[in-house]
């Protein structure tokens, strides 16, 4: 029998901003943001590139610029998952999980009108759940994911599809 060496790994509480209006979802933070205790912390995330160039900003060179930029956006962070059981970084080393009560946010922060979320795969595992739990009330975004692993996305085209999050 194959040994399976899985770790139990918390995520992050939300990064909130000052009247929120879009709630960007990820998975659950990988080791790298775990480690520096930031949202896409990995420098092969464009995550932070991506938003810079959307808001017609200066790349943020620490976390603190991160939260500015964030709040410029009313972007809120977080990530479906509370917790999870993984035997790696990436979302297919995801065992099972405990989701963040996702709906019961959205009531404690009515000027959220839309959720983003980073990843066709991540929108097959929950934004369609989501998208049917917040009927027309909230538009749900499938996106292209900003990770490294989605190269063959250019930092170009990843603006062109995310730009549709901000467009009033």
């Amino acid at each position: 029998m194959e040994k399976n060496d899985s770790t139990i790994v918390e995520g992050f509480p939300p990064l909130m901003c000052h009247e929120p209006r879009v709630l960007l979802l990820g998975t659950i933070p990988g080791e790298k943001s775990i480690s520096a205790n930031e949202y896409y912390c990995d420098n092969r995330n464009r995550m932070w590139k991506m938003l810079a160039e959307l808001a017609t900003q200066k790349l943020p060179t620490n976390y603190s610029e991160k939260k500015v930029l964030l709040e410029q956006l009313h972007v809120v962070l977080w990530d479906y998952y509370q917790s999870v059981e993984r035997t790696n970084s990436t979302d297919k080393g995801i065992l099972k999980g405990t989701p963040n009560d996702i709906v019961g946010f959205i009531r404690k922060n009515p000027t959220i009108t839309k959720i983003a979320i980073n990843g066709y795969k991540k929108y097959n595992m929950f934004g369609e759940k989501l998208q049917n739990q917040f009927g027309q009330s909230i538009k749900v975004f499938r996106l292209p994911e900003t990770s490294g692993s989605n190269a063959s996305w250019t930092l170009e085209k990843l603006c062109q599809d995310w730009s549709i999050v901000f467009e009033l």
